[in-house]
């Protein structure tokens, strides 16, 4: 059963929220995971580009695997 609620979120997250298919089922989860204790996510959890994007940014890579990120970032498709 689903129950319609009003409550105050900043701007910020509403914009990025809208951006969501199911907006519901967003804020669902997302307070079944904080109510559940899990204040931390799972590294399986972050899309695969913001992961790129990480490990790009990071000093203890080669610039070949750098330069690999940045091809896949730069030409990938999502």
């Amino acid at each position: 059963m689903k129950v319609n609620r009003t409550y105050s979120i900043d701007v910020s997250l509403v914009t990025q929220l809208r951006a969501k298919r199911n907006q519901s089922d967003t804020v669902c989860r997302a307070l079944r995971l904080y109510l559940a204790g899990e204040d931390e996510y799972s590294v399986s959890q972050v899309p695969t580009r913001r992961l790129l994007a990480a490990v790009h940014a990071r000093q203890d890579i080669s610039e070949q695997l750098k330069a690999v990120i940045l091809a896949e970032l730069t030409n990938g498709s999502e």
